[in-house]
Order: structure tokens, then sequence, then C-alpha cells
């Protein structure tokens, strides 16, 4: 005969199966998270970042929820006797996160009541359209200061007609998109200063993209620009290489010597000439469009590194080192109180609390590689030649 359980017995079965749930559940993050291939635990946390910074912010919080479900399930999941510093390190990582979170609510609401009050949201509104029809004018003044004679400089005139023409024709589509999305502009602000109460770091995210958008015509003029000046660079390189009579060998990777016929090098000092002289031209629009492309990624930096710092910023160790040094403890050193010959040696141990340098080195959230990649001198290199900068964008490795 089959024994039937007590109901003690299935109370004790209950309790065991609404435990294992909510170790799965608290670790479901974690398991999806892995199973997407972008976490790293203890290692390195590599995050693909998209042009939208919304989007780097909600994968930012979606991280930090792993994190913290990952520090709450730890000992469980594994099984480890941990010591009382690692468990010390998992409760201030989870405290900095929590606080973290709550300062950046705090400042969202802050933002929220200083803009919903005395009607800021519409006078901003009101504001936007003629700042972007003013932008928008002094690059149309700008480009005819280009297609004239700029600083005396003498240009060619049928390509410098035909590159302003074209840039002016965008600048003209741009204000009739202003102008076109102004009955919205309003409306748009309000949802956006509504967002602030998912955070400050959620709003600024939103004012990043916002820029990018009222920027577009800037980064499209940018692009054009730095396109036909690479396009140039690279077919002069390639040009002087067979002015000397030289060509890059693809295999080797290096610069080999080569004999061309004569109707090549006809063809080649031809269409080098023509660059060479058309080059000034191109460089000038180059210049002006990268310039003012380089302003507008300025602003988007200091954006971009509030945010990390409001993310990153361990203000629980920080408060924790200030109020009770004793608990972040570098060290500790014996004073001697009493050392006389005949009697015991009577020490005193102090506790060497953490610098402050210290503690934000080991409490302080990384950052997910949101800063700039490339070194002064690589970017330079690809101002120099046209390459297009992209300053928080991480390529990924290929692997075979």
């Amino acid at each position: 005969m089959s024994t039937i359980p007590s109901k003690s017995c299935w109370l004790r079965l209950t309790l065991l199966k609404c435990t294992e749930l909510n170790v799965i559940l608290l670790n479901l993050p974690v398991i999806l998270f892995l199973l997407h291939g972008s976490l790293y635990l203890d290692k390195q946390i590599v995050i693909n970042h998209e042009s939208s910074r919304l989007c780097f912010v909600l994968k930012l919080l979606y991280v930090s929820l792993c994190h913290w479900s990952m520090y709450h399930v730890a000992p469980v999941l594994f099984n480890k006797s941990y010591s009382h510093t690692l468990l010390f390190l998992i409760l201030c990582r989870k405290a900095n996160i929590f606080v973290s979170f709550l300062v950046d609510i705090a400042l969202g609401l802050l933002l929220i009541s200083w803009l919903y009050r005395e009607n800021r949201i519409s006078k901003l509104a009101d504001t936007l359209v003629p700042v972007a029809d003013h932008v928008a004018k002094e690059l149309q003044e700008l480009l005819e200061w280009l297609m004239g004679a700029p600083a005396g400089l003498k240009m060619n005139r049928a390509l410098d007609q035909v590159l302003g023409r074209f840039f002016l024709y965008h600048i003209h589509l741009w204000i009739s998109y202003i102008h076109l999305m102004s009955p919205f502009i309003e409306r748009i602000l309000w949802y956006v200063g509504l967002s602030a109460c998912l955070g400050l770091t959620f709003a600024l995210s939103i004012l990043s993209d916002i820029v990018a958008l009222l920027t577009f015509h800037i980064y499209c003029f940018y692009v054009y620009g730095a396109r036909l000046y690479c396009l140039k660079i690279y077919g002069l390189s390639s040009l002087w290489r067979l002015f000397r009579g030289k060509k890059w060998n693809v295999l080797r990777q290096r610069v080999d010597s080569c004999s061309y016929d004569l109707d090549q090098l006809f063809i080649g000092t031809l269409l080098f000439t023509i660059l060479l002289f058309l080059l000034p031209t191109t460089a000038l629009y180059y210049l002006v469009f990268t310039l003012l492309r380089l302003v507008v990624v300025l602003f988007q930096g200091v954006i971009h590194l509030s945010v990390d710092f409001i993310n990153s910023f361990p203000l629980f160790a920080i408060v924790l080192r200030i109020c009770r040094p004793y608990r972040l403890a570098e060290g500790v050193k014996f004073n001697v109180l009493c050392q006389e010959p005949g009697t015991p040696l009577h020490l005193m141990m102090e506790i060497n609390p953490l610098k402050c340098s210290s503690v934000l080195q080991c409490y302080r959230m990384p950052t997910y590689s949101c800063s700039p990649k490339d070194s002064w001198a690589a970017l330079c290199k690809k101002l120099f030649v046209g390459e297009l900068i992209y300053p928080w964008k991480q390529k990924t490795a290929k692997t075979d």
C-alpha cells in the first residue's frame, strides 16, 4: 500500500518548491543575460553601443538588475562558504546600486518639479523653433561665405558652387522639417519631461538623442564632406604611388615597385593634377563641417559623462567612509602603550581606514566602456585622412 504524505510533509515540500522558484526567478535575468553572451561578471562587461543613448541606458539598467540578482543569489546558487570580506563587498555593491538608483530618481523628480513650474515647458517649446531657425540661418550664411572667396582664398568656382548649392538644399529641407514638427514640439517636450520620473539619467539620455536629431543636418554635412575628402585623399595617395612607379601589394601589405605603361602614367598624372587642384575646395568644406560636428560631439560627451558619473559613483561607500571609517579598513597598526623592563608589552591596535581614492577605485561601478576608444594620435590621423569619427562606438572584435 502506498503511504499518504502527512500535512507537515506537504508543507515542507511546498516551502522547498517555493524556495527553488524564488531562486530561479531571482536568477532569471542573469541566466538570460548569460545566454545572450554579453555579461561577464568579475572580468569585463561588454555592451554593444547603438547610436541611441536611451537604448544604452536601458541596457545599463538591465545590467544593474542582473548585478543585483547575481549578488543576491550567488551564495545560494554556488553553495560556497563566502568569507566575511567578500560578503561585505557584495553588500556594498548592492547598496551602491540601490543608492545610485534612488539618487537618480530623486534628481529626476527635482527636474520634473522645475520643468512643470511656471509653465517652463511652453516657454522652452516657444524658444526651440526660433533657435533652430537661427542655427539654420547661420549655416546658410556660412555656406554663402564659403561659396564666395572665404578669407581671400581662391577656390575652384564650379566645384564650390556645386557643393554650396547641394548643402543649401539640405538646409532648406531641414527648415521645412522643423516647421512641420513645430505644432508637436510642446507635446513632445511634455512627455520627455515626464520621463524624468524614471531618473535623471533617463531624461539626459533622451536629451542626447534629441540633440542628435536636431543636429542631424550637421551630421549629414559632415558625412558628405568627409566621404568626398577621404575619396580624394586615398585617390591622391594611390596616384602618387603610380606617379613614382610604385603600387600597394595587398598580399604582403607593403609598397612594391611596378612598371607602368606610358598611357597609364599619362592618365594617372592627369588625374593626380586634377584631384590636387580640387582638394583645397573640398578640404575647406570638410574642415568647417568637421568643426561643427566636433562641437555637437563635445556637448553629447558632457551628457554621456554625466550619465556615467551618476551610474558609477559609489555614494554609499563614500558616505560609509566618512561616517564610519572603521568599516572600510585598509589595514591595522599597533601603537606601543607600555614598554618597561620586566612588564608585559601593552599594544593598542588601530584601524587604518581606506583612502577616498581607494574607495572610489574598489567600489566604483564599471562605466561599460562609454569613453572614447581612440587615442589622440589615432583621432588626429582619422581627422586628417577623412575617416568618420564615432567617439563612443565600440567595434567588436572578429572571431573565427
